[in-house]
């Protein structure tokens, strides 16, 4: 039997000491935040390093492993146990590299979502989905993983319950960014997210219909049953509970997104003008 260091959430505490059976020598580590610096300096003697959680977890399971064997039980959508990166945050965004983790899904494992964050991983993942499908980086593999994630989730959203489905779609999502890339979500999400304290993916599904709205990307619509994209983005804005952020600076935060340059690589140009004007689209008060 291996020794483990299991890494996982709150939630999924329970289900890390169901496995721990199998493994001797176990200790646990608990990730109650998304990853900082501080990950950087913990290391493991542990023979397997297991993370089981959402991305947070899953990320800081892959930078503590190394070049260890990592395994990664996904709960979430997130995507990240199929990134060759993991994400940390030091007052701003950084990734790192990381080996992608032997990814499991095992038969037994039951999953409860509360309502934000099954909201929060939905949006996240459909936010990798459709940037990936536009991006300026998009092959044919990628293209093909992006169109399988949106249908996956595109049918969770109007029909489906099972959270398995949602984390395969999120998977799948995941190896799609992992070809292209985030770009214009993902970038403008990062400095609201370190400047108001609300998690991306909740920053994503604010700002998701409004970029679609903006790039007006004639391919996507039909991924998802609309006729065009005023409906396409009419959809997603129905489906997202919003978030509240007082007095959001729309110039502020405008020149810190065009400090990521993947600002610029989906499929239409954008300056600061625009952006101001995106932003301004979106009901952060309500």
């Amino acid at each position: 039997m291996q020794s483990a260091l299991i890494v996982h959430s709150r939630h999924t505490r329970e289900y890390a000491e169901k496995i721990a059976g199998s493994y001797k020598d176990v200790s646990f580590l608990e990730v109650k935040a998304p990853p900082g610096e501080e990950v950087l300096k913990i290391e493991s003697h542990k023979d397997v390093i297991i993370g089981i959680g959402g991305g947070s977890v899953i990320d800081t399971a892959k930078i503590i492993s190394g070049k260890k064997p990592c395994i990664a039980i996904p709960t979430t959508a997130s995507g990240a146990a199929f990134t060759p990166y993991a994400t940390i945050w030091k007052g701003e965004k950084i990734s790192v590299p990381a080996e992608k983790p032997i990814v499991k899904i095992p038969d037994d494992l039951r999953i409860d979502l509360p309502r934000k964050v099954r909201q929060s991983t939905l949006f996240d993942a459909l936010s990798h989905a459709i940037e990936s499908f536009w991006s300026v980086n998009a092959t044919p593999e990628s293209i093909k993983l992006s169109k399988q994630a949106i249908k996956i989730l595109k049918d969770y959203m109007k029909e489906g319950t099972d959270t398995i489905e949602l984390i395969k779609g999120g998977n799948m999502a995941g190896e799609a960014i992992s070809i292209t890339k985030t770009n214009v979500v993902h970038a403008a999400s990062y400095p609201i997210t370190i400047e108001y304290g609300i998690d991306h993916g909740s920053v994503c599904g604010m700002l998701l219909p409004s970029f679609i709205s903006y790039m007006d990307f004639t391919d996507l619509p039909v991924l998802f049953d609309c006729s065009d994209t005023a409906r396409l983005a009419e959809f997603l804005k129905n489906s997202f509970e919003s978030v509240h952020i007082e007095g959001f600076d729309h110039e502020t935060m405008a020149d810190k997104i065009l400090k990521y340059e993947r600002i610029n690589h989906g499929p239409k140009p954008i300056n600061r003008d625009n952006l101001i004007m995106i932003l301004k689209s979106v009901n952060w008060t309500s």
